[in-house]
């Protein structure tokens, strides 16, 4: 049985969005498996729950190659592509691979790189649940003043932290009071966006971009808000805008279907391809699982300190 292509979803959503491929996902799956299975297999095989072929490798990336040859050339440009994609290319790295094809058309309009970008940062900034009792995220900002106090940070807008000058303590509220006597487990991402610097997502490394606290954790709970930190700390120094999201398990029976490292996973970052395989697994349990497990998302900036 073929191997899965770690996060082919990602990479594929990336040739949709730059090359502004005009062929639906159904279309191409149809022309491989036919109108039966086709779109289903399609779907599996993007997400990771189906095995890739090296010969539907191979046609995925003779897509690739023609639809970079017909921006190319509707930009004027005649010559060949300084790179031919092969079905190997789709074992790169999310961010890697995105560079490919840039380099590759070397035409993209900056426009579509906008929209390339914003649909890659949402992957890695999930949109949390917003209904009555959900969990929130609390950013609380102390420097020689505090501010936001006892606030989520969604409720003042995003805080801005400058650099050297400001602390945060991040927490989670709304944790329901028959949670928070139960055995709970946590896990924190935070996640950057790079534009208000002028960069895009695929300028950095995946590490650059996402990055995890120790996960999962069993969080200290106080008056019904799980602490994520013990006390303020300073912000890293790393200008951008930000998105903690926080993961909260209420139930440790479906941390096997969530982690794919495993139910018994020790507290540790996850990688490019565990994260992406992370976040299809949530998104799926807070549908199927709600009351087991919940999400809450939320923005800060980091900036430079201004001038005096």
């Amino acid at each position: 049985m073929a191997n899965a292509i770690p996060n082919l979803f990602l990479k594929w959503l990336a040739v949709r969005e730059l090359l502004r491929l005009p062929q639906s996902n159904a279309e191409i799956a149809t022309r491989l498996w036919g109108p039966d299975d086709g779109p289903s297999k399609f779907s599996k095989m993007l997400r990771g729950d189906y095995g890739c072929e090296p010969d539907v490798a191979g046609e995925l990336a003779d897509v690739v190659n023609k639809r970079v040859a017909v921006v190319r050339g509707a930009a004027g440009r005649s010559d060949p592509a300084p790179y031919t994609f092969r079905s190997h290319d789709f074992e790169s790295p999310v961010l890697s691979f995105t560079r490919q094809i840039i380099d590759a058309t070397e035409v993209i309009d900056q426009d579509v790189l906008d929209r390339g970008h914003k649909a890659l940062v949402r992957e890695f900034s999930p949109d949390a649940p917003n209904t009555p009792g959900s969990l929130s995220v609390a950013i609380e900002q102390y420097g020689t003043t505090r501010f936001f106090e006892g606030a989520s940070a969604a409720a003042s807008g995003p805080p801005v932290f400058e650099i050297g000058r400001h602390k945060g303590l991040f927490a989670i509220d709304g944790l329901p009071a028959e949670a928070a006597s139960g055995a709970l487990k946590v896990y924190v991402m935070f996640s950057r966006d790079p534009s208000m610097l002028g960069g895009r997502i695929w300028d950095m490394t995946f590490q650059d971009v996402v990055r995890w606290l120790p996960s999962p954790f069993e969080p200290t709970v106080s008056g019904g808000r799980i602490l994520l930190m013990r006390e303020p700390k300073p912000v890293q120094p790393v200008p951008g805008r930000f998105r903690l999201t926080a993961i909260v398990v209420r139930n440790p029976d479906i941390l096997g279907r969530l982690d794919p490292r495993g139910g018994n996973a020790s507290a540790a970052p996850l990688d490019e391809e565990e994260t992406a395989r992370f976040l299809t697994n949530l998104a799926r349990l807070t549908k199927s699982h709600a009351n087991a497990v919940g999400f809450c998302g939320s923005d800060y900036v980091v900036r430079e300190p201004k001038a005096a």
